[in-house]
Formats: C-alpha cells, sequence, structure tokens
C-alpha cells in the first residue's frame, strides 16, 4: 500500500485539519519508506524541529532528491522554505528553514476564511487553473518573497482582513517547485479528501479508487456527536483586565485539565483572532471548526466566523461537557459598542450566555498591586451584573513579604465572596500566540499550571 507519513514532531498539529496519511513520522529512518510526506501547520520552525531532530534535515532532503513527494501546509511550507523573519516587531529575527523551496517569509497576519485562487499549473494543481477554492489562514508571518525561477506561484488569496485591520489584499499562498515534487500551501482545508488539490495529489501517487483509508487516522480525532440529543454543556469564560495577561495559557491549562479526566470539552474564541486556539487544540488533538471562532460586532464588520447562538448549538448537538471561551482583549474592551443581543466585548458577551466566569489579571504590567486593583475592579462590575467570577487568577506573580500580605489581602476578601483565587508564579516562557509561540513550550506551561488549576476547578463545577 501507497505510504504517506506526516510529521509527528514538536510544534506539529497532524490532527488541525483534514490530511491525508496513514505513517506517522515522529523518529529516524521512516522518512525513506514513504512515497509521500505531509509536513503538516503548527510551530514547527518556532520549535526548532531542525535544531531539535537531527536526522530530519538531511532525511527530507534526500526524499526529495530522490523523487519523494513533499506537501507542506503552513507552519510546514514555512520549514521548507529558505528562512522566516519571526519579528512582527519590525527587526530582521531570521530563522532557517530546510531550504527545498527558494522563498521566504516576512510578518503578515491573516486570521480566516478566505478565497483562493489558482493561477497556474504544476503537477498538483494541473487543470485547476482559474478555479477558486474556500479555506482558511491563521498565521502570523505569512508574506511569500520568490527568490529564484525554480518556484513557481500556483495561487493567491484574495484576503478581507490583514495586520488586524480590514481592508482588501491579493497575496501568494500556493507554491510549487519546478525541480522536485515539492508543494506547499498557506490556506488550510484544501487537503481534504473532496479537494481536486488531493486527486492530484492522489493521481501524483498512482493512487486511484477509495482514498478514505488515507484520512482514517485524522478523521479518529475528528468532533463528532456523543449524545442523541442535544444538552447544552458547561461554559466557561476565560476574561482578562487587559490584553496579553494570559488568557490563552489558562483557557490551554482548563482545556488540558478537564480533557484529562475524560471529559468532552471544546474550546472557541470570541473574535476572529484563531491563533488563539491552537495551543488548546494542540493539547487536544483535535482540529479547528469554524464554530470555534464567535462573531463579535465591530462597527459594521462581523470579527470572527459564526454567531454566538450557532455555536453554542453546535456544542450542544456534539454533546460537549464543556465548552472553554477565550475572550477578546480585556474585559471592557468594546463594551460601550454592545448593544441587545450584539456584543463588541467580552463583557458583552458574558451577560448575554449562561456562562461561568473565570477572572485573570497579571503582575507583569504593574506589579502585584496593579494586578490586585484591577481585579478587585473588575470583580466588582461582574458582581454587579450578578456573573460573579468562580475563579480569580493572579499571573506572573512574584514574591516579598509585603506582596504576599497583599495577595493574603485578597485572598480572605474573595472567599468572602465565595470565589476562588489561583496564584500562578512568573516561568520562564518566551511564547506569545500573536507573535513567537512554540506549542510545545506552551503544552508543558499549560499542564504545569493545570496542576495549580485543576483541583479547585474540579470542586467548584461538581465534575
Amino acid at each position: 500500500m501507497v505510504k504517506i507519513g506526516i510529521l509527528n514532531v514538536r510544534g506539529g498539529m497532524p490532527y488541525y485539519e483534514e490530511l491525508p496519511f496513514n505513517v506517522h513520522v515522529d523518529g529516524p529512518g521512516i522518512i525513506k519508506e514513504l512515497d509521500a510526506l505531509i509536513i503538516p501547520p503548527g510551530t514547527l520552525v518556532e520549535s526548532r524541529v531542525l535544531e531539535r531532530y537531527g536526522w530530519l534535515r538531511n532525511e527530507v532532503w534526500e526524499f526529495v532528491e530522490r523523487g519523494g513527494v513533499v506537501v507542506g501546509v503552513c507552519s510546514g511550507l514555512q520549514l521548507l522554505s529558505k528562512r522566516v523573519n519571526l519579528n512582527v516587531r519590525g527587526l530582521p529575527g531570521y530563522v532557517e528553514g530546510l531550504g527545498i523551496l527558494s522563498i521566504s517569509f516576512e510578518p503578515l497576519i491573516v486570521t480566516g476564511p478566505v478565497k483562493v485562487r489558482v493561477i497556474n499549473e504544476s503537477w498538483i494543481t494541473r487543470g485547476l487553473k482559474n478555479i477558486e477554492l474556500s479555506g482558511w489562514q491563521a498565521h502570523t508571518y505569512g508574506k511569500i518573497n520568490v527568490l529564484s525561477d525554480d518556484v513557481q506561484v500556483d495561487g493567491v488569496s484574495i484576503v478581507g482582513r490583514y495586520n488586524y485591520k480590514h481592508g482588501l489584499l491579493e497575496t501568494p499562498t500556493l507554491v510549487s517547485s519546478r525541480r522536485y515534487r515539492v508543494f506547499g500551501t498557506m490556506v488550510h482545508g484544501i487537503l481534504g479528501p473532496n479537494s481536486p488539490i488531493s486527486r492530484n495529489l492522489f493521481n501524483e501517487l498512482g493512487i486511484s479508487g477509495e482514498i478514505g483509508e488515507f484520512y482514517r487516522l485524522s478523521m479518529e480525532r475528528d468532533w463528532v456527536p456523543r449524545r442523541t440529543s442535544s444538552k447544552m454543556p458547561r461554559i466557561i469564560t476565560v476574561a482578562s483586565t487587559m490584553t496579553g495577561e494570559g488568557k490563552t495559557l489558562i483557557t490551554t491549562a482548563l482545556t488540558h485539565c478537564l480533557n484529562s479526566r475524560g471529559y468532552y470539552v471544546g474550546v472557541a474564541k470570541l473574535g476572529g483572532d484563531i491563533r488563539d486556539l491552537h495551543p488548546s487544540l494542540y493539547v487536544i488533538k483535535r482540529p479547528f471548526k469554524p464554530w470555534m471562532s464567535i462573531k463579535l460586532r465591530w462597527g459594521d464588520k462581523d470579527l470572527g466566523w459564526v454567531g454566538w447562538r450557532e455555536a453554542l448549538k453546535t456544542a450542544a448537538d456534539l454533546g460537549l461537557d464543556y465548552l472553554i471561551i477565550e475572550g477578546v482583549m480585556g474585559l471592557l474592551t468594546g463594551s460601550s459598542r454592545d448593544l441587545g443581543n450584539t456584543f463588541s466585548s467580552t463583557l458583552g458577551f458574558i451577560r448575554l450566555v449562561d456562562t461561568d466566569v473565570v477572572l485573570v489579571a497579571s503582575a507583569s504590567y504593574d506589579g502585584i498591586e496593579g494586578a490586585i486593583f484591577r481585579l478587585r475592579a473588575y470583580i466588582k462590575e461582574l458582581v454587579s451584573i450578578n456573573k460573579k467570577p468562580i475563579i480569580a487568577v493572579v499571573n506572573n506573580a512574584y514574591h516579598g513579604v509585603q506582596e504576599d500580605e497583599e495577595i493574603d489581602r485578597l485572598r480572605k476578601d474573595l472567599e468572602d465572596l465565595s470565589i476562588r483565587l489561583v496564584v500562578i508564579d512568573s516561568m520562564p516562557m518566551f511564547s506569545k500566540p500573536e507573535e513567537l509561540i512554540d506549542l510545545g513550550d506552551y503544552e508543558e506551561a499549560a499542564i504545569k499550571i493545570s496542576g495549580l488549576l485543576c483541583g479547585q476547578v474540579v470542586e467548584l463545577l461538581g465534575t
């Protein structure tokens, strides 16, 4: 049988979307036995897999030189490139890739559904010129620069929002090698069993007839209904007093906690920045779906994919036990725009939905004192709308006699309100979802934090 392997190392997300494979490549000596290699999305470049896995560079190059078929998706395409600029702040911060495709990447943030138009034919886009495919993009470093004639641009995305602003952009997203049987895409969702791209891939490999076997492993992790009747899951919304305080990390830790105890746990994000969901999906090894991006209203635009009612209905139809929803920005950000059954803020969503709340404040901005001040003020706001948090988190904490006394006072005051306080000490962690993120780094931190949170959550929720 034809062997299609998928690279399954640190930072890789084999289950993020429908991808064809029947072999896991997680160690040396496997690639040479394959007919095709899929390099999946994730954070392979940020996770420095070429440094971590000394066998990888030579084995992929030898496979390509022998005529093996390689397909890279998002981070997988970045790994095939010559270099990626990981610095979104403006200064070059290049990391070398395999160099199989003579392209480089610069920062370009796109998160959301896109249309991609095929503009040239290659072995994998044969017969598809001028057709339009639907998919999505979810990347921070997505601007492709073609460095030589060895690379052909096969397709371009028509993007309506990039770098956090609305605007029309046409940008290369499908590329192939003129020298090797190598193809890459920055667009997710175009390699499923019904895709014409996949059809050409299978034809190239001499596969005809039933192709379902090549999707069996990825489909085993799909979201499937667990009950015959719908029942609304328990919803937990993770909010913070400001942006950048650790919502994604706490969301990932809660997801790991409940998933490890055998519960059917889903995750969602308010707004369109689905990158924040990647650490949770990496931990539970499940795919992204549109219902995970809940629309916010911002002026005359929607940020996100589906309305909140549709998202919650889907979660109920799946029979989820828990749905953990990460808020957007700070709790109050956009709240002046909230109107009736539409909302532009995390607070507006919490007002409308029957949800438990976990509130986070980080001491990394203005110290323990500032974090405690903000927690007190925001808890007061939530209590005023009868949405008292079940847990308050002081993140990135540090310790001293006076600081510990302040934390003890806060804990006693919250006990009077039946709110649990969790204090998470600052950890040596360099990942940020919107910038440089190593999913393995996030997973390790989330598991460690889960140990602090899990007992409290389980007790409070009665699970």
